[in-house]
Order: C-alpha cells, then sequence, then structure tokens
C-alpha cells in the first residue's frame, strides 16, 4: 500500500508543477475555440480544410480522413480564437 501512496503523491506534484509552468490546459483551448466558433462559418471552414487536404469529407471518407478534418478545423480554430483574445 506504501507504493500506491508514493504514486498518489507524485502525479499530484507532476500536476502542480504542469500548473507552475504554464502549460495550457483543455479549458483554455475549449474558450479559445468557442471565441472562434462565434465569428466562423464553420461549414466554409470544413470545405476549406478537407480541400487542403485532398479529402471529400462525409461518409464515403474513412474515419481517419475525417478525423484530419477534424483536427485541423481545430488547429485552426484554436488560434485564430488565440489570437481574437489579444
Amino acid at each position: 500500500m506504501a507504493t500506491s501512496k508514493k504514486n498518489t503523491k507524485s502525479s499530484n506534484t507532476a500536476s502542480k508543477s504542469s500548473k507552475e509552468n504554464g502549460r495550457v490546459g483543455g479549458n483554455m483551448t475549449k474558450q479559445a475555440v468557442s471565441r472562434a466558433k462565434q465569428t466562423t462559418n464553420t461549414q466554409n471552414l470544413k470545405q476549406e480544410v478537407a480541400s487542403e487536404l485532398g479529402i471529400q469529407p462525409g461518409k464515403n471518407a474513412t474515419a481517419s480522413e475525417n478525423g484530419r478534418v477534424g483536427g485541423t478545423m481545430t488547429k485552426k480554430l484554436y488560434q485564430k480564437g488565440k489570437k481574437s483574445n489579444n
């Protein structure tokens, strides 16, 4: 049982140091993406990203292809939301 207590302490320490180091958490990302979505037509963004990646999104695309489109959209929305916050 002493081992599990050590693991718990080390994970708590890691969490604190991550916060102290200023890592961006999921909540900040969600806020930035939410801000960007308010001023962005996401359907147009989806088509733009899919075109850049050479993918036709939808039922006939693989899950991996659709995921790449969604992930790239999120990256772009995050960058836009981050800029609008400054």
